[in-house]
């Protein structure tokens, strides 16, 4: 019975060395969560206005439970009720995920980016707004763009123009400050 007792003790004290160890692993994980959500709301907010004049902002779909649900991205552009950005239209979502991207970029930077035709379906007031958002992040990634609009490769400090003419590939070069270079390839 002594031992049994002694060892039933010792399981208890291991146990709750666990649990503890347990609860402290999942405080950590709330409050590291937590942090980097605040922070990417906090620059979403302010990327977002910047770009559409608009708000948006995240929303935890179950705050008690954060590790068992899903993160809402919430917009609201000038004039319309708030919406989930699934529920608002093609370019509306464009420039939504494109504002959290940038936001997530701002707290974890990357050294480069590469986005193709993200602004197939902006205006041109928004795909402008995007690009000087974008020449201003460019000085601390390198941003590579596949673009099509006019507003956009004239905040480029660089630009690649790919045609074909007779069957074979033509590149044009250009960088501020130098003459059009023409390749053929």
């Amino acid at each position: 019975y002594k031992y049994s007792s002694v060892r039933k003790n010792d399981l208890e004290k291991e146990r709750h060395a666990i649990v503890t160890f347990i609860e402290t692993i999942d405080s950590e994980k709330n409050k590291v969560f937590m942090d980097a959500f605040e922070r990417i709301d906090r620059e979403l907010r302010v990327i977002f206005t910047k770009v559409t004049g608009g708000n948006a902002w995240l929303e935890i779909e179950k705050p008690d439970s954060i590790f068992d649900s899903g993160v809402f991205l919430m917009a609201q552009f000038p004039g319309k009720l708030p919406r989930d950005s699934s529920s608002v239209s093609g370019g509306e979502k464009t420039m939504s995920a494109l504002a959290f991207i940038l936001a997530i970029q701002a707290v974890f930077p990357s050294p480069f980016y590469v986005f193709d035709e993200v602004d197939a379906h902006l205006d041109s007031v928004y795909s402008g707004n995007l690009a000087s958002i974008l020449a201003e992040r460019c000085t601390h990634s390198q941003i590579i763009i596949v673009s099509l609009k006019d507003t956009v490769v004239s905040k480029a400090t660089s630009v690649i123009g790919v045609y074909m003419t007779q069957g074979s590939s033509k590149v044009i070069r250009y960088k501020s400050g130098m003459e059009v270079e023409v390749r053929n390839e």
